[in-house]
């Protein structure tokens, strides 16, 4: 007879290990289904498990080990610790299913601010007062920093928390920073670095990039076990990829180690249900990822798991959308149709391939660069000027031809798109107003911004310096010679506000990344808005190109967030009108679905 011993290993695993020799066959199968590396758990003679994981799938024992007559020893601390995940399965169920609707007493007057709470903001700190960890949803603009740095202080008063360690863009210190400074007892603060972290420190901030350092993660983990710590993560969606992301990983082994844990973003599931999935995994480190099932999730309501502040709640004025068409000139159509050609065996590849998205996602960015500037195939200013793409297609008919075309696309035609962001700078200049002017290519800013010269651009993109993106964002709002900002919505899609310079947006091109284009909305359409302001923002579309394929693909993407967060409304002011003509003088994100409707759109006529 065969035999399992199943003991606890740390706080967060178990171990299971063999009892006497077992044939290397029943040891695989056991490997197989308990081990994430099966190959390097061959060799030895146990299998380290996180408890969750154990607790969601240890039915496996029953059904295929007991069953066939084998034996296996349970620790009673491994019964506990199963306990424990029983009960917090019960708890997340009974929150979202909102059983508890008691209010919690709350003073606020116990914490004065330089800053009134809005009704909405302290309705959103008693309902997370009430659930273990918490997470904020609100749309940007909502006060989810000053919120946050409320509810900790509730905490710290109550002396159940002392101490909050804050993961978020480097472009958000800033909001932290102030809006700390609206508290009345103001909070000893502190930037993560190389150096000791004083033991005064009660609010700690760092970036997602410091994360990657192993040392710098030991002694994070070291500063949230020297009290009660509350973690914070903010921006959250950056980390949606789950296990394949590095910084995903290191903020999961800091939540094992926080008394709470809160996500703050307004875009929890930019692109699927995995995101959202992905991201309730931080904040219940105690629970399985499986227990986050797409019917699960489709049963959490607002005000319990999770708090979201709409639109429509901030009463901000209505932001109206206009998708513009744009005929493509002649040699840009040639080289289009090309493109189109030239990738429809790559998209018709086995998704077995290792290549299988590599490949077809520089096809797809090669087919947005070429929808609005054929000339960007050549640029090779940057790694994020063309997104590290490789010019031209191997794959490409009448290669050299086509090269040539391309090289020299300047000289034979104007894109259209410039053309009209041209008109529309020039009479918005004229007019006194400023424009926002958004590309996911860095090549499209650098040639918009010699197209704009005498309206005295303001750029800012991925390799502008910490001084240099200040310097810009300063001459945007306050110079009246510069009537417009070039920038990308990877750089400047958070942590920025511009809705009291700006109201008006276009996009000359998007990306399939629903999380992207939601975030960068919000820059010019936040609070604080005048009730008769109108917000208008123009979504470039050239006919006949993949970008009409992109918006309908966003639109479903935006439509599901919404189903979610129950939040009708964030499909509404994120969608464009598409039945208005408003010409006046107007790679992310790629999934399964999104590559199959591009295939249809490289083999259809036209």
């Amino acid at each position: 007879m065969y035999s399992l011993r199943i003991l606890v290993s740390s706080s967060f695993t178990l171990r299971i290990e063999t009892i006497g020799t077992m044939p290397e066959a029943v040891w695989s199968s056991v490997v197989d289904w308990w081990s994430s590396s099966p190959r390097d758990s061959l060799g030895l003679n146990f299998i380290e498990v996180s408890i969750p994981d154990f607790a969601q799938r240890r039915a496996w024992l029953r059904e295929n080990w007991t069953r066939l007559g084998y034996s296996v020893e349970i620790e009673d601390g491994v019964r506990d610790a199963l306990r424990k995940v029983d009960c917090l399965m019960a708890q997340f169920d009974s929150i979202a299913a909102g059983e508890d609707t008691s209010d919690v007493a709350i003073d606020f007057s116990l914490i004065e601010l330089e800053r009134p709470l809005t009704d909405f903001q302290k309705s959103n700190i008693r309902a997370l007062y009430k659930v273990p960890s918490g997470a904020n949803f609100s749309v940007p603009g909502a006060g989810k920093t000053l919120t946050t740095l409320v509810l900790w202080e509730f905490f710290r008063i109550s002396r159940r928390i002392e101490q909050l360690l804050v993961v978020c863009p480097r472009s958000a210190f800033e909001a932290w920073e102030s809006d700390s400074a609206l508290l009345s007892r103001r909070p000893r603060i502190a930037t993560f670095s190389d150096q000791p972290v004083s033991t005064s420190t009660e609010i700690l901030y760092l970036n997602y990039e410091q994360l990657e350092s192993d040392l710098r993660l030991l002694r994070l983990v070291k500063w949230l076990n020297s009290r009660p710590s509350m973690l914070v993560i903010d921006e959250a969606h950056r980390i949606k990829g789950g296990g394949a992301s590095i910084r995903w990983r290191a903020c999961n082994q800091l939540a094992r180690h926080a008394a709470r844990v809160d996500l703050l973003t307004g875009t929890p599931m930019p692109q699927s249900q995995e995101d959202l999935r992905n991201l309730l995994s931080l904040s219940w480190p105690g629970l399985p990822r499986e227990f986050f099932n797409d019917s699960r999730l489709r049963g959490l309501k607002r005000g319990g798991i999770f708090v979201r502040t709409t639109k429509r709640e901030l009463q901000l004025p209505p932001m109206k959308i206009n998708t513009v068409q744009l005929p493509m000139g002649r040699v840009q159509r040639d080289v289009y149709a090309a493109l189109k050609n030239s990738f429809v065996g790559q998209f018709a590849m086995s998704n077995a391939e290792s290549s299988y998205f590599q490949s077809r996602g520089k096809a797809v960015m090669t087919l947005i660069a070429a929808a609005t500037n054929p000339g960007l195939l050549m640029r090779t200013i940057s790694e994020d000027a063309y997104l590290g793409l490789s010019w031209p297609p191997k794959t490409l008919t009448g290669q050299e031809r086509m090269m040539s075309v391309v090289r020299n696309y300047a000289a034979h035609e104007v894109p259209e798109k410039y053309q009209w962001v041209t008109r529309y700078v020039a009479k918005a200049s004229a007019e006194g107003r400023k424009v926002l002017v958004w590309s996911t290519f860095i090549a499209n800013l650098l040639a918009l911004r010699n197209y704009l010269q005498p309206y005295d651009p303001a750029l800012v993109y991925g390799s502008s310096s910490p001084e240099e993106r200040s310097a810009e964002l300063l001459k945007f709002r306050t110079s009246k010679s510069c009537s417009v900002l070039l920038s990308n919505p990877q750089t400047l899609g958070e942590g920025i506000s511009l809705h009291n310079e700006c109201h008006e947006a276009i996009y000359v091109d998007r990306s399939y990344n629903a999380g992207l284009y939601l975030q960068s909305l919000d820059r010019i359409h936040r609070l604080g808005l005048s009730k008769s302001q109108e917000t208008n923002v123009f979504i470039l579309q050239s006919e006949g190109s993949i970008d009409k394929r992109i918006s309908r693909r966003l639109e479903d993407k935006i439509q599901r967030l919404g189903v979610y967060l129950d939040d009708e409304g964030l499909a509404k002011v994120s969608l464009p009108d598409i039945d208005e003509d408003v010409l006046p003088d107007s790679m992310s994100g790629l999934d399964e679905i999104d590559l199959n409707d591009i295939y249809k759109h490289l083999t259809e006529n036209g």
